[in-house]
């Protein structure tokens, strides 16, 4: 008597799925734009504007954090978003 296999769903039967795997680069990704703005934070420099009689200062990680927290946004909806071929 012979029995009919039982199917492998296809995230078991590639042995590496997690390196196609979209959620996985786009976490990456993000982890990756925070840990650039940590070294800017400790290592980063000032913008300094000096203008007639004044002087400002900002700290560069200012303007990282800003286009990080965008960056942040925009992989984590492709990059999290449910894949459109799922159904």
């Amino acid at each position: 008597m012979t029995t009919a296999p039982v199917p492998i769903p296809a995230a078991r039967r590639e042995p590496r799925a997690w390196l196609v795997a979209r959620p996985f680069w786009a976490s990456l990704s993000i982890v990756a734009i925070w840990t650039a703005v940590a070294v800017d934070a400790i290592a980063g420099r000032d913008i300094v504007t000096v203008a007639a009689a004044s002087t400002s200062t900002v700290a560069t990680v200012v303007v990282t954090a800003l286009l990080a927290a965008i960056a942040t946004i925009f992989v984590a909806r492709y990059g999290l978003a449910p894949d459109r071929r799922d159904g």
